[in-house]
């Protein structure tokens, strides 16, 4: 239901007065409008930075290297300039403009030097001096996708193949106590991110990045790994499902509706994975079909009551 809806149905019961309707409203178009500004400028950044580094690129041959040089610094410097500019005189979305260009033109320059001076290094010694030098930029940006960038473009500089050989020898004979532990480490960091959030929110944002992409990776390797893992072991089947199911009962004791829904569909889609690789070959006749498609709809119809019912207890309500 929008929240106009809501705000009216409110103020027809009389829990709310129409003046605090309308406030309520203001504040929260307010607060959006101010996102979507934000949003807009540094997206603007984003593309005068590679245009301008397009163009730079197009005429690469024609330019000499001092001249190069001296171009990037320039370009680089005034956005640094105007980045400064707009925080003394809070100018929040022309901020986020330079901010970006700011980022992009530290990688550019990183690339201009190694290219004039032939210096190799491939792209992880690049993605980590990147994301080092462009740190200062970045931490002053209230864009979530900005600094969530900013961390992938520094995970991304880890080699891989280090990682995988840690992995491998710690969890090589317990692939499903891997997962667990995987599972468990990406939680703990979104709690910490989380929690890092609430105290710094009016500074930085960087924390509330940190714990999306910790979120997102724990579900991943959870549900995800647990899927892969699964073609071979039961017990890892069996954390997935409990996994979805604590995230059922934090969402229960949050009174978040929308998380327990996702929740829920992610059940029915892992119990639908299941049935699809373990019977595959019932649909190999016009019975088989037919049986596995009604098993499937009985296993939906006592999730679907069961969530209808856990609703019905107005748990999401106070």
């Amino acid at each position: 239901m929008k929240l106009s809806k809501k705000l009216q149905t409110w103020v027809d019961q009389g829990f709310i007065s129409q003046k605090q309707a309308d406030k309520i409203m203001e504040s929260e178009q307010s607060q959006h409008s101010g996102i979507m500004w934000r949003l807009m400028f540094g997206l603007a950044g984003l593309l005068i930075g590679i245009g301008s580094i397009l163009i730079i690129s197009s005429n690469w041959r024609n330019i000499p290297a001092p001249i190069k040089l001296l171009g990037d610094f320039s370009i680089w410097g005034g956005s640094i300039y105007g980045a400064y500019w707009s925080i003394v005189n809070k100018k929040d979305k022309l901020k986020e403009l330079f901010l970006v260009l700011s980022f992009l033109f530290v990688a550019a320059t990183i690339g201009l030097i190694a290219q004039i001076f032939n210096l190799s290094g491939g792209w992880h010694s690049f993605a980590i001096t990147w994301a080092v030098l462009g740190f200062i930029y970045v931490i002053f940006s209230r864009l979530i996708a900005v600094n969530i960038a900013w961390l992938c473009v520094l995970f991304s500089g880890i080699d891989p193949e280090y990682v995988a050989h840690i992995l491998e020898h710690l969890f090589k004979d317990h692939v499903t106590m891997g997962l667990i532990t995987g599972t468990v480490f990406f939680g703990l960091l979104t709690y910490i991110g989380n929690q890092l959030y609430k105290i710094i929110n009016k500074a930085i944002v960087m924390p509330r990045a940190f714990s999306f992409l910790s979120f997102a990776s724990m579900y991943g390797i959870a549900v995800i790994g647990g899927a892969i893992v699964g073609f071979e072991e039961v017990i890892a089947n069996i954390f997935v499902f409990v996994f979805l199911g604590i995230r059922l009962l934090l969402a229960m004791y949050n009174k978040n509706i929308q998380s327990f829904i996702r929740n829920t569909h992610l059940i029915e889609l892992y119990i639908l994975f299941l049935f699809l690789t373990r019977y595959h070959n019932l649909f190999m006749s016009g019975i088989g079909c037919i049986s596995g498609g009604l098993l499937l709809l009985g296993v939906l119809y006592l999730l679907k009551k069961t969530s209808k019912y856990i609703k019905a207890m107005e748990v999401f309500h106070e």
